[in-house]
């Protein structure tokens, strides 16, 4: 969604179940498969990470949103502050990212510059239309922008008594 505003709506207070998380898994980290095989690698620089600076956000559907919430609270946080700068709230104070397990398709695929760029749509165009078919099913409106979506669900208290599958 090119505007940024989410429209997930009521669907983020549902936690999706644990086979749901788990095809949202599989897909990114084949996403991240078809990354390596294309000679592209994390620099570790966080350039990408640097919104205001690059002009470049990556889009999330709820599916990933969840997997980037719940990593963020493995990762012992309960809220997502967006910080002024523009930088990517789920950076550390040494610019590391602290959700990299749960981290979207579009990081997985580095759009960042100094990792060789975005792997072709044709690429991943496939792994796209499966994350959008679950977004859908989740109740999902489409991708929004990472930080505004679990900054989302953390303000609803995703998860607090719910767990993934029950």
């Amino acid at each position: 969604m090119a505007s940024g505003r989410c429209r997930h709506g009521r669907a983020e207070g549902n936690a999706p179940s644990a086979e749901v998380l788990a095809a949202v898994r599989l897909l990114l980290e084949e996403g991240a498969r078809r990354d390596s095989r294309a000679q592209r690698f994390c620099t570790g620089t966080a350039d990408c990470c640097r919104f205001r600076l690059t002009g470049e956000t990556p889009h999330v559907t709820l599916g990933e949103a969840w997997l980037a919430w719940k990593a963020w609270r493995a990762a012992g946080r309960t809220r997502v502050e967006l910080p002024e700068d523009g930088s990517c709230p789920f950076l550390n104070e040494q610019g590391r990212c602290m959700i990299y397990e749960g981290r979207p398709l579009a990081c997985r695929t580095h759009f960042c510059i100094s990792a060789g760029g975005t792997l072709p749509r044709r690429d991943v165009i496939d792994l796209i239309h499966a994350l959008e078919d679950i977004d859908a099913a989740l109740g999902g409106g489409g991708a929004c922008r990472l930080p505004e979506a679990v900054e989302r669900l953390s303000r609803k208290g995703a998860g607090r008594g719910k767990r993934a599958g029950r």
